[in-house]
């Protein structure tokens, strides 16, 4: 049986619903360009191997300097609109070889397990790049499935948005006390055109202590403009049942 979560509808639901225009959101801001060109150096100077999982890849920004830099790409995005995107933005790559699309029921990792691996590579690096984690509540969850693709040493480099209530409203902070009553985890609600998605913000705290069965915390930072914060874990010895 197919399991569902959140990530896999109400994230899906809304991400399909701006993925014509995802791309020139981003490209609107130059501060999104500086970002992901940060990310890269810090992603090429610590990662090394063949195999790496671009894990809620988007419109697939991200998959021509990683095939250029030599890495066979798995590329996992759950919405449908976002990955036919980035299937035609990075189908005239010479590199486009590299990459491996999964698809919608493969994509969601809430079904991966050692019975049915998503690929039949164990990845030396996960990028998961623009705050791809601040959708998924159940980062424990998360980690047990991303164990699973992984072997010992491998990295895992996420961005997520950096937990600063001078940067949200009035309204967005009650919201928050809210939702930490609720869900134990502090969230605001994006909407557009009618979808909403819900936006946890992860402290430090809860990255490291949802994680450490699997991943292994090295080190985080501000990325430029300071909306979102970068961090680096590595797969740790502890075996996935």
């Amino acid at each position: 049986m197919v399991k569902k979560n959140k990530y896999d509808s109400d994230s899906n639901e809304y991400y399909n619903s701006i993925s014509c225009k995802y791309d020139d959101i981003l490209n609107s801001n130059p501060l999104n360009i500086k970002i992901r060109n940060e990310v890269k150096q810090y992603f090429l100077k610590n990662v090394s191997g063949k195999y790496m999982l671009d894990f809620g890849g988007g419109t697939g920004k991200d998959l021509e300097w990683l095939t250029d830099a030599g890495y066979n790409v798995f590329f996992c995005e759950p919405s449908d609109g976002m990955r036919n995107i980035a299937v035609q933005n990075n189908k005239d790559l010479e590199s486009s070889g590299r990459i491996t699309f999964l698809d919608s029921e493969t994509a969601n990792y809430v079904n991966w397990s050692n019975d049915e691996p998503p690929f039949n590579k164990k990845v030396d690096a996960i990028l998961s790049n623009f705050a791809v984690l601040n959708s998924i509540n159940e980062l424990a969850i998360l980690s047990e499935k991303l164990a699973l693709v992984t072997q010992t040493g491998s990295h895992f480099i996420f961005t997520v948005l950096n937990l600063n209530l001078k940067k949200f409203s009035y309204r967005n902070i009650l919201g928050m006390i809210q939702s930490v009553l609720k869900d134990n985890c502090p969230s605001i609600n994006i909407k557009n055109e009618g979808k909403s998605l819900k936006t946890y913000l992860h402290t430090k705290r809860k990255l490291i202590s949802s994680m450490k069965k699997h991943f292994s915390y090295v080190n985080n930072f501000p990325l430029s403009g300071r909306i979102f914060n970068i961090y680096h874990f590595v797969r740790n010895e502890q075996a996935v049942e």
